[in-house]
């Protein structure tokens, strides 16, 4: 009997491997009660990490098999989707904590990964990215740290090139088409100011353009990489034709997706912006348009992923966010999703994520106040306001309360995963 094969292999690109590929033990035989087949990949393949971990200590044949890329990508589709909340303090902070948490289920989050720094803290970092089970912590100066909660693994990317401009944003997903997993970030060799004289009926005036030379690159893991992406070392790419900004950029299948300055005058800093598409398979960039509520991504504006679609958060007012999604291909086409009425004004961020039910999402406001929007009628139910109820569960018999410092509690989608970051010895 052959191992089940994905159902939904375009997503991902895997491609089935045949039977004599798997490394099933070699304890098989034709007298066993249960085929080897049945066991993995019917039977173990639905327990936890955590399980599987300690499984793979019972011989060598299990443990290749509990390692192999079937069976990790099968248990990776077998397994329930959920959240992790990665608290950040405003200031310095000794830990790097990453917890599990079941919204709706319970107001208790489980420590899933804690990571000591020293002697100066963990740098500040903004909003963590999710795929396929790994976290990557993006520090705002420049380090990358991935990790996978469930095994505990933890790594930190090797710098990549300087950039004059040191606060900015990594992306972070899956290649279909390679089968690999790649980190791209941006950074500015430098900029310039030029004047520029403009006449005008009654006189001329000055205005100042900036222009920037910047770069983009990509660091490659998992699969069958090259020695060079093996070793760890970041590849550079084809320049975006705009800078890119510090604002968190967006993985779909094949493709990241930045907020780019398409044009700055000075001093009156008359900003454009665009959206550059860049392309996992031919590394190349297209220019799209913001949607049509707004020509810039501004400062309470945010970009999302709501399924397989780009989703525009652009917030009109305090109370008022609309949520627009677009269709990927050769042209963004945005469509008005929904408009909502927050129940609480937010300072800064409204920021959304996807749910398992597909017709509602999750706003975490603020990186604070996590509510539940249903898209069919824009209503929202709010799931639980961190600050003042969120337990953290430390995982040595004490639970505590942040309570009301200055901490962002920031909310990323999440499932378990075998996943391992670095190539097994």
């Amino acid at each position: 009997m052959k191992p089940p094969i994905s159902k939904r292999p375009c997503r991902r690109g895997w491609k089935s491997s045949p039977e004599s590929a798997l490394p099933l033990p070699s304890g098989s035989s034709s007298s066993s009660f249960i085929p080897d087949e049945i066991i993995f990949f019917e039977i173990l393949v639905l327990l936890p990490v955590k399980s599987l971990l300690r499984f793979q200590a019972v011989c060598k044949s299990w443990r290749a098999t509990l390692t192999s890329t079937p069976f990790v990508r099968r248990h990776l589709e077998l397994s329930r989707s959920t959240m992790v909340v990665v608290p950040r303090k405003y200031q310095a902070s000794r830990f790097l904590n990453v917890f599990s948490f079941q919204p709706g289920e319970s107001k208790c989050a489980e420590l899933m990964v804690r990571k000591e720094f020293q002697p100066h803290g963990i740098p500040a970092f903004s909003i963590p990215l999710h795929c396929d089970g790994l976290i990557l912590i993006p520090a705002l100066m420049g380090t990358i740290f991935i990790c996978n909660p469930a095994t505990g693994e933890f790594v930190e990317l090797p710098p990549g090139s300087p950039s004059l401009l040191h606060e900015h944003r990594v992306a972070f997903g899956f290649d279909p088409w390679s089968g690999t997993y790649k980190v791209a970030r941006h950074f500015i060799r430098s900029y310039r100011d030029i004047p520029q004289m403009d006449v005008e009926e009654g006189g001329t005036t000055t205005t100042t353009s900036r222009e920037y030379s910047c770069g983009h690159e990509m660091l490659t893991f998992g699969g069958d990489v090259g020695k060079e992406q093996a070793a760890w070392v970041w590849k550079a790419t084809v320049d975006p034709p705009y800078p890119i900004k510090a604002r968190t950029p967006i993985c779909l299948p094949g493709a990241f997706f930045w907020s780019a300055l398409k044009s700055m005058l000075l001093p009156a800093k008359v900003i454009s912006n665009v959206i550059l598409r860049f392309s996992l398979l031919d590394e190349t960039f297209t220019v799209h348009p913001n949607p049509p509520c707004s020509d810039i991504l501004g400062r309470n504006d945010s970009l999302c992923a709501l399924g397989e679609k780009l989703c525009y958060i652009h917030s009109t007012s305090p109370w008022d966010i609309s949520i627009w999604l677009a269709e990927d291909g050769p042209n963004l086409a945005w469509s008005l999703c929904r408009r909502v009425c927050l129940p609480i004004p937010r300072m800064l961020l409204a920021f959304a994520c996807a749910s398992t039910d597909r017709d509602k999402i999750f706003i975490s406001v603020d990186a604070c106040i996590l509510l539940r929007c249903d898209l069919r009628d824009g209503s929202l139910e709010e799931i639980i306001n961190m600050p003042r109820d969120m337990l953290y569960d430390l995982r040595n018999g004490r639970k505590i309360n942040i309570g009301a410092l200055f901490v962002a509690h920031y909310t990323v989608p999440y499932v378990e995963s075998l996943l391992r970051i670095r190539p097994s010895r």
